[in-house]
């Protein structure tokens, strides 16, 4: 038996890793939204200093500008650096003897926060994105009434907030995985406690026992097509197990009558001192021997058809032309009985094997044989009609009551003449093969008799439907 796996540990694994990677795209995108609400946010803060900036300064006296601007500065939870400029009219500048003229406007630097430098920090309207500091700052900037104010926040406190905002949305997740793991494994084994209870019963089977495994209790849709398996399997097997046991019983008691008579007819040749008595002993001793080896062939021949007989080597196979051959090898023994043999050739063909259908064909015309008389007339006849197509073996002996008729279906059953040679086993030999090769075995009357009555017939028919079934042309 190979290394097994947890199916409860598979399950949960799988459920976890997938649940894992979808939190993890989801605090991925959450990251993202986080921050870009992040930068947002904090862009129409600075938006809001500088704005609110340069209204004071504006509106305000120059001595209450720095007071104003660290006061306000420090409402926000991010550090603001600022500046504030006075812009100034264009001016020529002499240099070098000649006129020039500067296209940036000079400024005139009013306040500025503690850490900001004396140089500006931006030139560019709006906002903008510089290293400051051997950082990368975002700053903006807006001119009004003559004055230029730039504030900046570094980027990395940005990334650092985004990320704590991030952070507050992903511990919930990471705290509910090995909870939900937890959950997971208790309702998986919850789950999966059925399979485990008839895992359980099925150990418990004993040979013989019955009982389905899914009539204790409800079993998940996923679990009901194993029990029903596993209830047909064993009833198979119980059939298989019953049909076993009542074979070897019954082949038992019928091996011990012949091998009683052989010992008895043995014992007597050894002790007689008579030639003639001897000489007919022996003659039983050899007859019983034959017998025996026929019900042997029958037994062994059953016991390889009680099984669900594959359907290999199955050839299209004309039954008129296994009805000869059958004929032709027992015509010989009939005539020695003073009985006849007539093959009555018609239309006609089945998928199947020749040897099992010829096993078929020789005991139900050996049965013929053995329960009828001297001058007594066998038939063989096929045919095929829009039902299907039949193989019928009839006689004209004393026949069989309707009555009594299917007790001869039985194993060991020989009818009324228990006289016979038989074995009775022929008949079940053949209505096995029949179901073999779908076939359906029917007992009928026979021909008429000389007592105003009829014998009997075994007809095998098989349906339209069966695979290979159908009129193969010959002579009626």
């Amino acid at each position: 038996m190979t290394g097994g796996y947890s199916l409860r540990r598979r399950l949960l694994a799988v459920v976890l890793t997938v649940v894992a990677l979808g939190w993890a795209a989801v605090a991925g995108l959450a990251f993202r939204s986080a921050h870009d609400q992040a930068d947002r946010l904090f862009d129409a803060q600075l938006r809001q200093v500088a704005e609110t900036l340069a209204a004071i300064v504006a509106g305000g006296e120059a001595r209450h500008v720095a007071h104003e601007l660290d006061e306000h500065a420090e409402r926000y939870d991010l550090p603001v650096v600022y500046q504030v400029w006075r812009l100034e009219e264009e001016v020529r500048q002499r240099a070098g003897g000649r006129d020039r003229r500067d296209d940036a406007p000079h400024r005139g630097l009013l306040v500025r926060s503690p850490s900001a430098p004396e140089s500006a920090l931006a030139d560019e309207a709006g906002f903008s994105q510089r290293p400051f500091g051997g950082r990368t700052w975002r700053f903006y900037v807006v001119d009004h009434d003559g004055y230029r104010v730039i504030a900046g926040q570094d980027h990395g406190e940005r990334y650092r907030a985004a990320a704590a905002l991030a952070w507050h949305l992903a511990w919930p997740i990471m705290i509910g995985l090995p909870l939900m793991a937890g959950g997971l494994w208790w309702g998986v084994g919850r789950a999966l406690a059925p399979v485990g209870r008839v895992a359980t019963r099925v150990a418990a089977l004993v040979p013989g026992r019955r009982e389905p495994l899914g009539s204790q209790e409800a079993l998940p849709t996923e679990v009901g097509p194993l029990t029903t398996a596993i209830d047909g399997l064993i009833a198979q097997v119980a059939e298989a197990l019953d049909k076993e046991r009542r074979f070897t019983a019954d082949a038992a008691h019928e091996l011990r009558t012949p091998l009683a008579a052989i010992k008895v007819q043995a014992q007597v040749a050894l002790r007689t001192g008579a030639a003639d008595t001897r000489e007919r002993a022996l003659d039983q001793v050899l007859a019983g021997v034959d017998r025996m080896t026929r019900l042997v062939e029958q037994l062994l021949t059953l016991a390889r058809l009680d099984p669900a007989a594959p359907k290999t080597g199955f050839t299209l196979l004309g039954l008129s032309d296994v009805g000869e051959g059958v004929c032709a090898e027992l015509a010989p023994a009939a005539l020695a009985r003073g009985q006849s043999i007539e093959l009555l050739r018609g239309p006609g063909e089945i998928r199947g094997r020749r040897d099992w259908l010829e096993i078929l064909l020789r005991n139900l015309v050996g049965n013929a044989m053995a329960h009828t008389g001297a001058g007594s007339r066998i038939q063989v006849a096929t045919g095929a009609g829009p039902e299907g197509v039949w193989l019928a073996v009839r006689d004209d002996g004393p026949g069989i009551p309707v009555a009594v008729r299917n007790t001869l279906r039985a194993r060991f059953a020989r009818g009324a003449d228990l006289t016979s040679e038989g074995s009775g086993l022929g008949l079940s030999i053949a209505e096995r093969i029949a179901e073999v090769h779908g076939g359906r075995l029917e007992l009928e009357d026979g021909l008429p008799n000389g007592s105003g009555g009829h014998g009997l017939a075994v007809v095998i028919r098989w349906p339209a439907s069966y695979e290979g079934a159908g009129a193969a042309t010959g002579s009626a």
